[in-house]
């Protein structure tokens, strides 16, 4: 039978964490993030934290568990960018045991039968950690678009974490985003299965150097935990040592108060409520967003999508040659579902993640779909939703022997 009674104790069990209060142990995290945005960096500084002794390790002001890290590179079979990465933690933090961090790679992806061999190997010594960089590059042939694909592997990484009782952090991609849309938002690339296993998620994107004085600044946003308070958006700013010969993370405070858009966003209400019914024309309208709330045109435009996604302007046809259009706010708004900002979660409603719709890109950038209504998506950028499993498993010797 399927089914197993569970005793329920008499008081809150105790959270064995990898890192305190972010990564569990004994479960699978994720961290998704664009390329180059810093995952590497991140992973690299974390193994080096777990590798100094029993409670020095830091990340982000929080403890860090001691032991073996083990990071499983399916993206780059050499393993140059780990070994660049963690030799630089290194030279800034001389207490850490490079022995403790083994660096491997995953050549022509992995199979249930290589995640058994990993078990059976490190169940006499299970290491504090496991990062396996990245999913689309570890498991072949498997189409992210497809749920009943992507759970087999994941499935099996959460096995594989429990049996270990190992922090297991697996890195992975995102997809094209839609104008004003964050990381966060979008979420990981493909099926929204890839939040169903994992414990704690996160995105990593790096802040606009305009926006912290030029600096070197990634930001890591919650957007799931399961046994802790969602924590705020956590920066961590790349510091070099003399001569850039050794660099670290150090906690840096995100900047307060609005972002660009949101003081777009702002203005744009504004200008409409001044206008009144009679609303404003596109090119008017933009140059006075730039003017009042000192942004550039593109980002006047991406909080000019954001407002028509979520149903709060609307777009008037004036008529005439050009068919020109003007703005207002809207008198009747859209049915929309919640987009999350600043933090907020919009990953734990699976309802927000839906697959493509009949669309089209309006002209500011906002996205059209049946009965006015704008959906948060995840979408399969790079991977075809008709793609045959088996012959992309051709190619590798992964995917297509995932159940």
């Amino acid at each position: 039978m399927a089914v197993v009674r569970l005793a329920l104790p008499p008081e809150p069990p105790e959270v064995a964490w990898g890192v305190e209060g972010l990564f569990p142990r004994g479960y699978v995290s994720l961290v998704f993030a664009h390329q180059g945005q810093g995952k590497t960096r991140l992973v690299s500084f974390l193994a080096v934290q777990a590798a100094r002794p029993e409670g020095r390790g830091l990340f982000a002001k929080r403890r860090v568990a001691h032991g073996r890290v083990v990071i499983l590179d399916a993206d780059d079979p050499g393993g140059l960018g780990y070994s660049l990465w963690v030799n630089r933690f290194l030279r800034a933090y001389p207490d850490a045991d490079r022995g403790l961090i083994d660096l491997r790679a995953v050549e022509g992806g992995l199979t249930p039968e290589d995640l058994t061999a990993l078990e059976a190997e490190f169940k006499e010594d299970s290491p504090a950690f496991v990062i396996l960089d990245a999913f689309s590059s570890a498991f072949l042939g498997v189409d992210v678009i497809k749920p009943h694909q992507v759970h087999a592997p994941m499935r099996a990484l959460t096995a594989l974490a429990q049996a270990l009782g190992t922090t297991l952090i697996l890195l992975d991609h995102v997809g094209k985003l839609l104008p004003g849309q964050s990381v966060a938002q979008k979420g990981a690339l493909g099926s929204v299965v890839k939040l169903a296993s994992p414990r704690a998620a996160f995105a990593l994107e790096r802040v606009p150097p305009k926006e912290v004085e030029g600096r070197d600044v990634v930001k890591l946003t919650c957007v799931k935990q399961s046994y802790a308070p969602l924590p705020p958006p956590i920066g961590l700013e790349l510091a070099w040592l003399e001569e850039e010969e050794g660099c670290y993370f150090k906690p840096f405070p995100l900047p307060e108060g609005e972002t660009l858009e949101e003081r777009a966003e702002a203005a744009i209400l504004r200008l409409l409520g001044e206008a009144g019914e009679e609303g404003l024309p596109r090119k008017e309208l933009l140059a006075g967003v730039v003017a009042r709330a000192n942004v550039s045109e593109r980002t006047a435009l991406a909080a000019l999508g954001n407002l028509r996604r979520r149903g709060t302007v609307e777009v008037v046809e004036l008529g005439g040659r050009g068919s020109p259009k003007a703005y207002r706010l809207s008198g009747t708004p859209h049915r929309v579902v919640p987009v999350a900002r600043n933090g907020e979660n919009a990953l734990l409603d699976a309802t927000d993640f839906v697959q493509r719709g009949l669309h089209k890109m309006g002209e500011d950038g906002g996205e059209t779909l049946q009965e006015g209504a704008y959906f948060v998506q995840s979408d399969g950028e790079g991977t075809s939703q008709d793609e045959d499993p088996g012959k992309a498993a051709e190619e590798g010797k992964g995917g297509a022997l995932w159940p």
